[in-house]
C-alpha cells in the first residue's frame, strides 16, 4: 500500500451519529449552504422517528484530559466542545442508499472534509448491503457535481424544475457498489484523509 494514502498519525476529525444537541449548529451550516434550508423540525424528526434513515455530522476529535476522578469516572471531556464542522444524511430504499443532504461550513471548506463525509456516509450505507448510492444535484453546483464524479457518480437523469426556485437537478447514481468498488473508494479514502492531515499540519 502506497504510504502517501495511509496517514500513520490519528485522524483528527470524528464522524459519528447525529444527536438532537447537534441540531443548532447543523442549522447554522443549513442556512449557510441552501437558500431553501430544511426545517429544524425535519432533522428533529429525523432523529427520533427516522426509521429507515441516517444522520452524521464531523467534528474535530479532542483527546479526553479529565482532571478529576469524577471526570474519569463519567468519562467527561473538560473544555469547550468541538464544533460541528459537516453534516450528511441518508435515506434507505430497497437496494440503494439516497444522500438526502450534505454539508460543510464555509470556514472549514477547502480541506477535503466534503469528501471525507461522503465517502464516510457510503461506508455506513454498505453496511445495509445497498447496490447503489444516489443523489441530486443542482444544474448550476459545478464544485458539487465535480466532487461526485470525481468520486464515481455518474448523471442517470435529469428532473426539471426539482427546487423550489425552479432549477433543475441532475439525478446522480454511484454503484453498483462490489468488492473492486469498495476497494476503490477505500483507497480514495485513505487518500482524502492523508490530504486532510496534509492541511492540518499546516
Amino acid at each position: 500500500m502506497n504510504a502517501s494514502t495511509h496517514p500513520s498519525e490519528p485522524f483528527p476529525f470524528l464522524f459519528r451519529p447525529m444527536r438532537e444537541e447537534d441540531i443548532a449548529e447543523v442549522m447554522e451550516i443549513e442556512r449557510h449552504s441552501f437558500s431553501h434550508p430544511w426545517p429544524e423540525s425535519a432533522y428533529r424528526h429525523e432523529i427520533r422517528y427516522g426509521t429507515d434513515s441516517l444522520f452524521y455530522v464531523l467534528q474535530p476529535y479532542r483527546e479526553p484530559s479529565p482532571t478529576t476522578w469524577w471526570d474519569r469516572l463519567l468519562r467527561r471531556r473538560p473544555g469547550e466542545r468541538s464544533p460541528i464542522v459537516g453534516y450528511v444524511g441518508i435515506r434507505f430504499l430497497p437496494g440503494e442508499a439516497h444522500i438526502t443532504t450534505i454539508a460543510v461550513h464555509p470556514e472549514w471548506r477547502g480541506r477535503g472534509l466534503g469528501k471525507y463525509i461522503l465517502l464516510m456516509a457510503i461506508q455506513r450505507a454498505m453496511q445495509h448491503r445497498v447496490r447503489f448510492v444516489t443523489l441530486e444535484v443542482r444544474a448550476s453546483n459545478r464544485v458539487a457535481q465535480q466532487l461526485y464524479t470525481d468520486l464515481g457518480f455518474r448523471v442517470t437523469g435529469v428532473q426539471r424544475g426539482y427546487y423550489r426556485d425552479g432549477e433543475d437537478a441532475w439525478l446522480m447514481q454511484l454503484g453498483p457498489l462490489d468488492g473492486a468498488e469498495m476497494e476503490r473508494l477505500e483507497e480514495i479514502r485513505r487518500a482524502t484523509e492523508a490530504r486532510v492531515l496534509t492541511y492540518e499540519r499546516r
